[in-house]
């Protein structure tokens, strides 16, 4: 229900307080009117009406500006919150895609030493198998280490 309201607050009631505000002629007569508060500094009663025009101009404009940049920061949150999450899933595709890339070449090599063999084997010569080369964990490479690739890694 908050939601309701404050979505029909911000579509049809707060921009007309903000389009008054931020008219032209509306500051500058608003900057004007000091002119006549220290002209007419005996009349109490303009004094008094002035001030509390230029009173209650300044809350509001306070006020909206408070608002607004509150709600530029909650969209700012949740922009970085989708950034965050996107930068986690194309992490979680690379490392998937890294994986797959080390699986292919460990069979291309043993592809190869089934090759070389059968070489050896019609030369008639010996042939004795190479092992491949250990893999190095590039997790540990990481200069975060192991905790990088963590599902929490990025949550709160």
């Amino acid at each position: 229900m908050l939601n309701r309201i404050n979505d029909f607050l911000d579509r049809y009631v707060l921009p007309w307080p903000v389009r008054f505000l931020t008219f032209r002629l509306v500051i500058l007569a608003t900057i004007a009117l000091l002119v006549p508060l220290i002209l007419f500094a005996n009349n109490t009663v303009m004094v008094l009406g002035i001030n509390s025009y230029l009173n209650v101009m300044s809350v509001a404009v306070s006020s909206i500006v408070l608002l607004y940049a509150t709600i530029a920061e909650v969209q700012r949150r949740k922009i970085a919150e989708l950034q965050e999450q996107r930068a986690q899933e194309d992490h979680q595709h690379v490392t998937e895609m890294h994986q797959l890339v080390l699986e292919e070449m460990a069979k291309h090599h043993e592809e190869i030493e089934d090759l070389k063999e059968l070489i050896a084997m019609v030369q008639g010569k010996p042939h004795e198998r190479q092992a491949a080369k250990p893999r190095q964990n590039l997790r540990e490479l990481h200069p975060r280490g192991h905790p990088r690739f963590a599902m929490e890694n990025g949550k709160k």
